[in-house]
């Protein structure tokens, strides 16, 4: 019995052992650098203003309500070789009282075992921003600072251009989840109607609704 008992707990140590090891070496892909290839098309594909469909969440309840979401221009440019700003300019959107502003310096890395089995196929980088800002600045100038919460995870396909990404302000539980789908610059073009017939949208199905 005693002895059934020892192969258990070298049993189960053994396990745990490994188990360590593993989210260990998932911890450190973080600090991995990504090869210098898929930063510099990184590099090409997020750079400038672009058009992509966002959900506005509040307490985890769709506020966009809209399936095809909302057409959010973002601001994307390099703080140096492997730093991206992320920022969302004096964005409002029907009878919001204000204008929203928001900035995260992100870093690129590896994604983890568990990333890998979600994002399959070649080319998916991960990037993280913390310490995000967010304003009434429609200028986009507020500094990043410690401790502010306000964070942004997302993924980036340096092969197809898929994205997706989460901005989590850390304000009243509400976020901004940019669902996957593939970048298409020339949204910018059309971005003003596309709004605008956004929200006209919005305003009739709440009307239909009752909302």
């Amino acid at each position: 019995m005693k002895r059934e008992f020892k192969c258990l707990l070298w049993g189960g140590l053994f396990i745990a052992v490994f188990t360590l090891m593993g989210c260990s070496s998932d911890h450190n892909l973080d600090e991995r650098p990504v090869d210098e290839s898929s930063i510099e098309t990184a590099h090409q594909i997020l750079d400038g203003d672009i058009v992509l469909s966002t959900k506005a969440t509040l307490n985890g309840d769709d506020k966009t309500l809209l399936p095809e979401g909302c057409p959010t221009k973002f601001r994307f440019a390099w703080e140096d070789a492997k730093t991206l700003r992320l920022q969302l300019l004096n964005f409002t959107v029907g009878n919001m009282p204000l204008k929203i502003t928001f900035t995260s310096l992100c870093k690129f890395m590896q994604l983890n075992s568990w990333e890998k089995d979600e994002y399959s196929g070649d080319g998916w980088l991960k990037f993280k921003g913390v310490d995000g800002v967010v304003s009434a600045d429609d200028k986009g100038t507020g500094a990043v600072s410690k401790g502010s919460g306000a964070k942004v995870d997302g993924y980036l396909n340096v092969k197809t251009h898929q994205i997706n990404f989460i901005v989590n302000y850390n304000m009243m539980n509400v976020r901004s989840e940019c669902f996957l789908q593939t970048i298409d610059k020339n949204r910018i073009k059309t971005y003003d109607e596309d709004f605008k017939k956004y929200e006209e949208d919005l305003k009739k199905y709440k009307e239909e609704h009752g909302l």
